[in-house]
């Protein structure tokens, strides 16, 4: 053979591999996808989305703040994990920047600090929904405010804002286009790797051609919560540089739309007599989570959280392994959990107990949650070779179901139209089936009594649907028991935070307390107000409108 003809064969090969138009860039040069990487992106697009994992209820607690603040949006088409992670947001913020932190033996302390980019489709009222919490949260002359980062800067400017405004909160809206900016404009360049080394904690620098002394920040830090149109994501901020680290360093969150409304079912939002009320009740509340004891020192860990989350690690090898996705994602956001234990600990109200089981085993949810809207948004990706992927799994889970022990690429081939056949090579479909054989598992407990159901969402469907029969009235008496168990905790909360306001406002004043008693909240009856009354299962809304989006 000669060298002409050898190439030719080479490149041939080349074109019959998946994703090969698909590069990367390493040390500034652009690479092919190496084999492995090859292998990760289609298991990616193999797996079976699961619907039911991006819902947000099981990541807010029955009668904590985080439901009675989402509560606020149930007269809205807003998906609830907006105000939600506004919420966490606000918290890792202000947490960040009153000093807490996270103590664990032989490690440095650890600031709660959180990137979040929530993706959510246009004329989702994403900005309208995260700007009303924090119009809630931080009204003019706020008890606790919380700092902000400058937006829309070029780079030049951009670490002399961090430099003034270091670890402050950075809210972005419209984060893909900034991204695009960033990975693009010249101008923009070196926020990249700024942002790099500020999540590794390394001093980040600059000097201008008219600064006479390098521009020096020691220790960078910011919280970020970026906001971005979940159908152009993928327009914004290409495949190459999700795979190149910069974007594996975020959690990420897919808002998907709720089912229980929709748009045309609310003409105005946020309008009635009973809402200014509301809001100053949701608004008190967080003053006094933010007043309680130990909010801003150190937190501790609990006996049994540190083995608790190392087995949770341990055992998501069988969920999330074999490429299912990125090691580098599952790593970046596993480790975001230590932020997350300060952050939920804090809305809980126990800020001034070490960090217990309850908090430990909420923010593990919190963490699979984030796994979950990662696959779904590596998915969405244009990638060339997603329909080829999607195509062999569906032909081969046809096969399966009919009783074949095993697919080969003749069995796929036989399946395919000639135009199919053209596109799918013998070494496309070889190389799925390959990554398919090493995703394939043993049956579990449940697989010997549901294996004849179908296919994957089906079986899974009668699997969840069995979980809840049997499960059901306990599932009730462990929300009851936690609905009471954050009445209780939000109640001590306003009690004492409301004590220690009217000593303050005596003292200001000059009132002798003895003689000036200030009446408390001490009957149910008292305590009734907007948010006791109105939870996500209990709407108590009364008689309002609400004001245009």
């Amino acid at each position: 053979m000669t060298v002409s003809n050898r190439t030719k064969k080479q490149a041939k090969e080349a074109q019959d591999v998946l994703f090969s138009g698909l590069n990367v860039v390493e040390n500034g040069k652009r690479r092919m996808l190496t084999e492995n990487e090859r292998d990760e992106l289609i298991a990616v697009l193999a797996l079976r989305e699961r619907p039911e994992a991006l819902s947000v209820e099981s990541l807010i607690p029955k009668g904590s703040f985080s439901e009675r603040l989402c509560s606020f949006f149930k007269e809205t088409d807003a998906s609830y994990a907006l105000p939600l992670f506004q919420l966490i947001s606000m918290a890792s913020s202000f947490l960040t920047q009153t000093g807490a932190t996270i103590q664990i033996p032989g490690l440095n302390p650890k600031r709660p600090i959180l990137w979040t980019i929530v993706l959510a489709s246009s004329g989702s009222s994403k900005t309208l929904a995260t700007d009303k919490v924090a119009e809630m949260l931080q009204p003019q002359n706020t008890e606790n405010p919380i700092h902000m980062f400058p937006t829309g800067a070029t780079d030049a400017q951009w670490i002399i804002d961090l430099a003034e405004n270091n670890g402050s909160y950075w809210y972005q809206d419209e984060l893909g286009q900034e991204f695009n900016k960033i990975n693009k404009n010249p101008t923009y360049a070196r926020t990249k790797q700024w942002i790099l080394d500020a999540y590794s904690n390394r001093p980040i620098s600059n000097r201008t051609k008219g600064d006479k002394e390098k521009l020096v920040i020691t220790d960078p830090h910011f919280t970020l919560l970026g906001l971005s149109v979940r159908e152009t994501w993928c327009d914004c901020v290409d495949v190459t540089s999700m795979l190149d680290g910069f974007c594996q360093r975020f959690n990420y969150v897919i808002a998907e739309p709720r089912t229980d409304t929709n748009s045309f079912d609310h003409f105005l939002y946020f309008a009635g007599d009973n809402i200014a009320e509301w809001q100053d009740k949701l608004c008190e509340i967080w003053n006094a989570l933010c007043a309680q004891e130990g909010a801003s020192t150190p937190y501790q860990l609990d006996g049994g959280v540190l083995p608790y989350l190392e087995k949770w690690w341990h055992g998501l090898k069988n969920d999330w392994g074999d490429g299912v996705l990125p090691i580098s994602f599952i790593r970046r956001t596993g480790f975001s959990i230590l932020s997350y234990l300060v952050v939920l600990q804090f809305l809980l109200g126990k800020s001034n107990r070490p960090i217990d089981l309850e908090t430990a085993k909420l923010a593990t949810k919190y963490a699979e949650y984030h796994f979950e809207s990662t696959m779904i948004m590596i998915r969405e990706y244009g990638l060339t070779g997603r329909g080829h992927v999607e195509k062999v799994v569906s032909v081969r889970d046809s096969l399966l179901s009919k009783g074949a022990m095993n697919v080969t690429v003749r069995d796929i081939q036989r399946k395919l139209s000639k135009n199919q056949g053209k596109e799918l090579t013998k070494d496309r479909i070889a190389q799925i089936l390959k990554v398919l054989d090493r995703l394939s598992r043993e049956p579990d407990l449940f697989d010997n009594s549901f294996w004849n159901e179908g296919s994957d969402v089906e079986a899974r469907r009668t699997k969840l649907e069995f979980l809840e029969k049997q499960y059901a009235p306990l599932h009730e008496q462990i929300e009851k028991r936690e609905k009471w168990r954050n009445d209780k905790r939000i109640q001590a909360l306003l009690k004492s935070y409301r004590k220690r306001k009217n000593v303050i406002v005596a003292v200001s004043e000059g009132i002798n307390l003895h003689d000036n008693v200030v009446r408390l909240v001490s009957t149910d009856k008292d305590l009734k107000d907007p948010c006791d009354l109105v939870t996500l299962d209990n709407p108590q809304l009364g008689d309002q409108s609400r004001s245009l989006r």
